[in-house]
This record gives structure tokens, sequence and C-alpha cells, in this order.
């Protein structure tokens, strides 16, 4: 699975992404993160340790891509690929540029949208900054969404606003005139049959890590159809190969004397990959449940706010 990430300099996506890590790196309990490259996590760690003493990270100070596992007790589940965007899509005033066009096809290949809106700017944004901010961006979601609906694919779009420990009233950010311009990509989601949408606060500073974690559950619990079919067109290959072996005396023999295994002895090893596989699959549609159940939990508790979250 891909999830992308989008928003300009210094919106705040690399302390999101430090302080996600911080909390939920091998976390062993219930959901957590893995991941196996040493130097990145020794990264995110400076970073978010950084951040509690009130120093904040450069634009630069993040890798372009995080190869993830979400884990469940400990126990790998889903593997996905991060990736934060840096073209120079956000900053064109052409939706004709070979950056729009290259911002489109990165959305497209994605299996969820993360866009990260800077707090501190967009509450006080004059029409004009919007349309030089945020036009190319709205153009290649809109784009995007339309292709996804008429392939029929799931694509979840969450909104993270980010520094909202600078404000005590939400609703200076939730009512801001950069979520305002959003609301034809929020209309659109909510006319949508294939697309879930999420908005949401985040807080990462040296006052704490709050609400870091439903954007990447709400992506993942939507993204999880991409894995399961995986999943599940690898089950049916080796199932197939399973119903075309043909065990029988003549074929024990003949294996014995050529020394190769029988098809006896390949379809107990093929039952066993299928037993493990069924296994997963149903491993990963009883953690889908819990990851609706933690996404309705935040919605209940005003933690986020949900457009349209279709039933899968």
């Amino acid at each position: 699975m891909n999830i992308l990430m989008v928003g300009h300099s210094r919106s705040g996506k690399t302390s999101y992404m430090a302080g996600l890590y911080c909390q939920y790196g091998n976390k062993v309990q219930q959901f957590g993160l893995w991941m196996a490259d040493e130097n990145k996590k020794s990264n995110l760690q400076r970073i978010g340790t950084n951040i509690s003493h009130g120093i904040y990270p450069s634009g630069t100070d993040i890798a372009t891509e995080y190869n993830f596992w979400l884990q469940y007790n400990n126990e790998l589940l889903i593997p996905f690929n991060w990736y934060d965007y840096r073209g120079g899509a956000l900053t064109e005033t052409s939706i004709n540029s070979n950056d729009a066009a290259r911002l489109f096809e990165q959305m497209n290949s994605a299996d969820a949208l993360i866009v990260f809106l800077d707090g501190e700017k967009i509450t006080s944004m004059t029409d004009d900054d919007l349309e030089d901010e945020y036009d190319v961006l709205l153009w290649a979601i809109q784009k995007t969404i339309a292709k996804r609906s008429s392939e029929g694919t799931y694509y979840p779009i969450s909104f993270v606003i980010t520094k909202g420990d600078l404000y005590n009233d939400p609703m200076l950010l939730y009512n801001s005139p950069g979520v305002e311009y959003f609301l034809p990509i929020i209309k659109t989601i909510m006319e949508s049959n294939n697309c879930a949408g999420m908005i949401e606060i985040v807080e990462v500073s040296k006052k704490g890590i709050r609400n870091i974690f439903p954007p990447l559950i709400f992506s993942l619990y939507y993204g999880t159809p991409h894995y399961l079919n995986e999943l599940g067109g690898k089950f049916n290959v080796e199932y197939e190969k399973f119903q075309n072996y043909d065990p029988g005396f003549f074929d024990d023999v003949f294996s014995f004397l050529d020394g190769v295994p029988s098809d006896r002895e390949l379809q107990r090893k093929s039952l066993i990959k299928l037993q493990e596989q069924k296994e997963k699959i149903d491993k990963l549609l009883s953690k889908s449940e819990e990851m609706e159940k933690y996404l309705n939990e935040q919605a209940a508790l005003d933690n986020i706010i949900l457009f349209n979250p279709i039933s899968k």
C-alpha cells in the first residue's frame, strides 16, 4: 500500500512524521509502527526529541520515503510505503505544467492521500494567497477523485491541520479561509460513491503530541481492500497450483527414482501456504473492524470529522 502526503514547505509534515513515530514506533500494545531502517528510525527519534525541547525541524530534515509495517500487539499486519511529495507543482500557478502533471500521477498511483494545511497560515490567507497556494493542488485532487470514481476503487483523503497548539479554539481553524477554500473538494468527496474524507487538527510541539494517529488508521482502513485483493490474488494462484497437483502411487515412485519432490509433497506444502494466507486474510479482516471502531470513537470524541465514511 502507498500513502502520499502533500503539503507546502513548513506545513508541519516533518513534525507530524516525527511525532507519529515517537508515539507509535515499535509500540507493542495494540496498534503500532515498525520500520527496519535504523538510520531513518534514529532520525525521526532525534527530530521528536528536538521538538520536545522547542527545536523544530527544517523542511529538508525528513526522508522522501518510508517503508513501514502497521503492527498489532507486536505482530506485523500491513506493509505500507509513506511518501512525502516534494515536487515543484505546489508552487506552480499553472495546471498545464509538467510538475502539475507529475503531482496528479503521484496522487493517482497512491492508495491514500493526506493533505497538510498549515494552521498558522490558513487562518489569515487572502483569496489571492489561497489561489496561489492551493489551485494546482485542488485541480490534482479533483482529477484524481474523478479517475478513481471511474475505476470504482476506494480513495481516502485526509486533511490534516497542523500547529493546533497555537489555537485554543479549534473552530478558528475549521472555519478558516483555508479550510473554506477546500469546501468544493469536500463536497465532491461527500457525493462520491467510493471516496471517504476526514479532517482533523494535530499538535506536535514542546507542549506535547496530540491526535496524531487517526490519519494513518483512516488511510489504512480505507486502503485495506487493495491489500486484501493482493492477498486474495496470491491465495487464488496457490489454490490453482494445489488443484493441479496429482498425487498417486506412480508419481511417488517416479519422484523417488528421479530424486525430485512428488506431487503429494508439493501439494502438502501448497496446503500449508494456503492455510497461512487464509490466516493473514482473516486477521486483517478482524483488525479492519478494530480500525473502524477506533475511527468512530475518535469521531464521537470530536477529535476528527468524518465525511462520507462509506461502508466497505
